[in-house]
C-alpha cells in the first residue's frame, strides 16, 4: 500500500501540468502529408520485451505520451539437459505523462511477480509485491522528419516486499524514432543500466550496456506490425542477442491498444528461452 499510494502522490502533481491536449492522432498510409511527424500515431511505439528484472532493459520510442497501461509480462527458460526450468511472469500497471510537448514523466508499480522454478529434486514457487519505478524524458526534434530523445529510470528502494535486502536500480537511454518512408519507421536506442542489491549477507553490483532497433509498418490505419533486435553486454560478460517480434493495434476510436509481442534471447550468456509482452494501453 505504501508503494501504491506513492505512485498516486507521483501521478497527481503531473497531471495538474500536463498538455492538455487529449487528442491522439490516427495514422492514414495513404496520406503522406500525416508522416510529418514520426511520433503523431502511438502505434509507431515499439512492444516492450525486456530481459533484466523491473524492465530495467525495457525498449521505448523517443515520442512523449500521456496514457495508461496494464501490462502482462512473462518469461521461460527451459534447460531439459540441465533438468531445470522456470516459468514466471508478472502484472503491472503504469502510466506516461507529457508535459508541454517534449517532456515526459514516467511510473510503474509491479503489483505481483509469481516465478515457478523446478530441477531434478525440487519445486518452488515465489510471488512478490514491488517495486515502484520512476523516470523521466526529454526530446527534441532531429532532422526533419525524426525525434530523439534521453530517458531515465530509477527503481525506488524499499519499495518491494524483501524488505531485508535493498535494492536500486537505473537505466539512462538515448532514443531516436524516423520516418523511414511513407509507412515505415525506425525506433533506436543504446544505453547503460545498473543494478545494486544489498543485505547482511553482502551486496551483488551489475552494469551493462545495450543497444537495439525496431522497424515499424504501419499497414493500415490501426494496425502496425514490428520487428527487431537488441543486444546487450556486461551483465554476464556478452549477455544476449534478442530478436523480437509483435504488433500494435488500436482496438477503438477512443484509444485503447492492445500491444503484443515475443522476444527470443540467442548467443549469449542469458539462459532465458522466452520473453511475452501483452498490454492494454489507454491514450489520454
Amino acid at each position: 500500500m505504501r508503494a501504491a499510494a506513492l505512485l498516486l502522490v507521483v501521478l497527481a502533481p503531473a497531471l495538474a501540468i500536463a498538455d492538455t491536449d487529449s487528442t491522439t492522432a490516427e495514422f492514414h498510409p495513404a496520406e503522406p502529408e500525416q508522416l510529418v511527424d514520426p511520433c503523431a500515431s502511438a502505434l509507431v511505439d515499439p512492444i516492450v520485451t525486456p530481459v533484466r528484472d523491473i524492465d530495467l532493459d525495457a525498449q521505448r520510442s523517443a515520442c512523449m505520451r500521456r496514457d495508461l497501461f496494464v501490462r502482462v509480462l512473462g518469461h521461460a527458460l527451459i534447460d531439459t539437459p540441465g533438468f531445470h526450468g522456470v516459468l514466471g511472469g508478472d502484472l503491472a500497471i503504469g502510466g506516461h505523462l507529457r508535459i508541454r510537448t517534449n517532456h515526459e514523466l514516467f511510473a510503474q508499480l509491479r503489483i505481483i511477480d509469481y516465478s515457478f522454478v523446478q530441477n531434478a529434486v525440487n519445486k518452488v514457487t515465489n510471488a512478490g509485491f514491488g517495486p515502484l519505478v520512476l523516470g523521466a524524458a526529454t526530446s527534441t526534434w532531429f532532422g526533419d522528419a525524426a525525434r530523439a530523445a534521453l530517458a531515465f529510470q530509477l527503481e525506488l528502494p524499499y519499495t518491494r516486499d524483501e524488505m531485508d535486502t535493498t535494492h536500486v536500480s537505473g537505466a539512462l537511454t538515448g532514443l531516436l524514432t524516423s520516418k523511414l518512408r511513407r509507412a515505415l519507421f525506425l525506433n533506436a536506442r543504446l544505453g547503460a543500466l545498473g543494478m545494486r542489491a544489498a543485505s547482511m549477507a553482502g551486496s551483488t553490483n551489475r552494469l551493462a550496456f545495450h543497444a537495439g532497433s525496431d522497424a515499424v509498418w504501419h499497414v493500415k490505419t490501426r494496425l502496425a506490425l514490428q520487428a527487431g533486435a537488441d543486444l546487450s553486454a556486461g551483465w554476464s560478460g556478452f549477455d544476449y542477442v534478442l530478436f523480437r517480434a509483435g504488433i500494435h493495434w488500436r482496438i477503438t476510436s477512443g484509444d485503447w491498444r492492445l500491444r503484443a509481442g515475443v522476444g527470443l534471447p540467442v548467443f549469449g550468456s542469458e539462459r532465458t528461452n522466452a520473453v511475452l509482452d501483452l498490454a492494454l494501453v489507454h491514450g489520454l
